[in-house]
């Protein structure tokens, strides 16, 4: 079986490629895409820019049997599935319903024509990677009611694959002499970094240990609003600190093996919609503390790590809205980040237990194997186009 993809970044890497063994993965061309072909001549012949993102139409060119989009939606006659991370359509007119105190959305005849593609039999699926996307989905269905039993019988929730690093715990946590700490994010603010070091140089005062940092310190223009002059300056601040390392635009084998030197990893995220780096560090033995919105609190817990319970909407989504609620925000983050690596530092015995709880949540929730049998399921759909 041929399965076309229209992009080869990380979260195509880490959901689809390669994914199902046996099969051939093909690389389309944008060209492939009949709204990034007109966007292009709009653009030269009119100089004005088309907004294309979540649509696709396949030319059909070269063959293949089943298109694996992410986060996009097929309008040609292709077999299709899609992939997605917080819902589809991913529009202007969708992609930020969840993001409000109370969330909702504004009925239009764009996301109900994309709607209508979902609800066609030549997609065989859409694939949520958490149950906290899924409900984001499931949200924007009760607005249209006459596609929410269709889709809904079409969404499936698979979480990302994922394989066991290998390492030796027992010998990491005996005999602790400086705690290791790693965090991982390309966005550094909002992942919660600045909160992070403001907690961990109030404890410098009375514990040894180093953080690792791995970032291109990012600025975002939704959550934090950082501009990237002052994400630049905070990169600067912290390279001057003897027990702060940073690691820029490194390769992911060289991430893996800094997770694999440290003993806690950490990610106090305002906002994520999963938390791939979890992951890896849990598959390599690193419990990890984490706050608890969107996906977080399906792949982490106080068994295997520790939550952060921020304030949130009903559809897990950090409240970050107002000036009062960001403020609260940092207070919560703060105050219970400072409490749970107090508990570590006077209780390092709970490490390796936390560390084997990890590693056996992994090999539960995320073998490959399973994976794959489910994505080979969904793909092997016999149904009549026509």
């Amino acid at each position: 079986m041929k399965i076309g993809l229209t992009q080869n970044d990380y979260p195509i890497r880490r959901n689809i490629l390669n994914k199902v063994s046996g099969f051939e993965y093909i690389f389309l061309r944008k060209n492939n895409n009949l709204f990034h072909s007109l966007s292009t001549v709009k653009k030269i012949l009119f100089r004005k820019k088309s907004n294309i993102e979540g649509k696709y139409f396949f030319y059909q060119k070269p063959k293949i049997d089943i298109l694996h989009l992410y986060n996009d939606i097929n309008y040609s006659s292709q077999k299709w599935v899609t992939s997605f991370e917080t819902l589809v359509p991913r529009f202007t007119e969708t992609k930020n319903d969840h993001q409000k105190t109370e969330p909702q959305h504004i009925h239009n005849t764009k996301t109900e024509n994309a709607l209508k593609q979902i609800s066609r039999k030549n997609c065989l699926g859409i694939i949520s990677i958490s149950q906290a996307s899924a409900n984001i989905q499931l949200e924007l269905l009760k607005n249209y009611p006459q596609f929410q039993e269709v889709i809904k019988n079409k969404l499936s929730v698979i979480h990302p694959s994922q394989e066991v690093i290998p390492r030796d715990s027992e010998e990491v946590y005996k005999n602790i002499g400086v705690f290791n700490f790693i965090f991982v994010g390309t966005q550094f603010h909002l992942k919660g970094g600045v909160e992070m070091i403001e907690v961990l140089k109030k404890l410098r005062q009375k514990y040894n240990f180093k953080l690792t940092i791995v970032s291109s310190f990012k600025t975002d223009h939704y959550v934090t609003k950082v501009t990237e002059k002052e994400a630049q300056e905070t990169k600067e601040m912290l390279k001057k600190e003897e027990w702060i390392d940073i690691f820029e635009n490194i390769p992911n084998e060289k991430v893996l093996d800094l997770i694999k030197e440290s003993h806690v990893g950490l990610l106090p995220t305002w906002s994520d919609t999963y938390g791939f780096s979890v992951l890896e560090m849990q598959a390599a033995g690193v419990p990890v503390v984490t706050t608890d919105i969107r996906a977080l609190p399906e792949i982490n817990n106080e068994n295997c790590g520790w939550l952060i319970h921020l304030p949130q909407n009903r559809l897990k989504q950090a409240l970050y809205f107002t000036n009062e609620q960001r403020d609260e925000l940092k207070r919560t983050l703060k105050l219970q980040l400072e409490n749970i690596l107090e508990d570590i530092f006077t209780n390092p015995q709970q490490l390796l237990e936390k560390s084997k709880n990890s590693l056996e949540r992994i090999k539960e929730n995320h073998d490959p194997f399973v994976f794959s049998e489910k994505l080979n399921t969904i793909y092997s759909k016999k149904i009549n186009i026509f």
